[in-house]
């Protein structure tokens, strides 16, 4: 498990730096390196929530029975982390092709604080609209979910205080299996090969 808190103290403009680096690479490198996903079947527990939408409608995992998901922790303050990450989730959805039509992305945050339904509609909404769900609840609830799939980061303690996450994805299969983790380093078209072959065993 990638389990360690992903750029804690960094200067925001080094970090921008070396995402914009990262996200220019994309069409370079994704089709140059093959690899296996880590496999995280029976390590982690099946998907179970019971949430907010970014609609404002109560959800849980029954909600999105039959799809492949794809469940990203994180926060729509966030400037590096977040949105590389559904930005990549956005191109390998694409890669998808018709098989997007059976796949979701559940950006979770942890800052429901901060973000409202409202405010979390507005920022999923830039990324392949219709297919991300952005979903809140209370800090007991959202803590509870990132124990159970064990999600690291580091909450603020004040308002200065910087949320520090990882930027693992978690993919779960359409029974609601937990059967991939998905990293920053894993190229876009392996994701889009096993989620392919994912949705055709299923």
């Amino acid at each position: 498990m990638h389990n360690r808190l992903f750029g804690t103290r960094r200067l925001k403009f080094g970090r921008i730096i070396l995402y914009t680096a990262l996200t220019l690479a994309l069409n370079g490198c994704d089709t140059g390196r093959q690899q296996q996903l880590p496999e995280i079947t029976g390590h982690l527990p099946d998907l179970r929530f019971s949430l907010m939408s970014d609609t404002g409608q109560p959800v849980t995992n029954q909600t999105y029975q039959g799809y492949l998901i794809m469940l990203f922790f994180g926060f729509t303050g966030c400037q590096a982390e977040c949105p590389f990450t559904l930005f990549r989730l956005a191109k390998i959805m694409r890669n998808l092709g018709d098989n997007a039509n059976r796949t979701r992305i559940l950006f979770v945050t942890l800052d429901p604080g901060r973000d409202s339904p409202q405010v979390l509609h507005r920022y999923v909404a830039a990324f392949e609209a219709g297919q991300v769900i952005g979903l809140t609840g209370n800090e007991t609830e959202i803590e509870d979910l990132t124990k159970r799939y064990r999600a690291a980061y580091r909450p603020r303690k004040s308002d200065s205080d910087e949320l520090s996450h990882s930027a693992a994805v978690y993919v779960f299969d359409p029974q609601g299996r937990a059967r991939f983790l998905v990293t920053p380093d894993d190229p876009i078209e392996t994701v889009a090969d096993v989620l392919r072959r994912l949705l055709a065993s299923s």
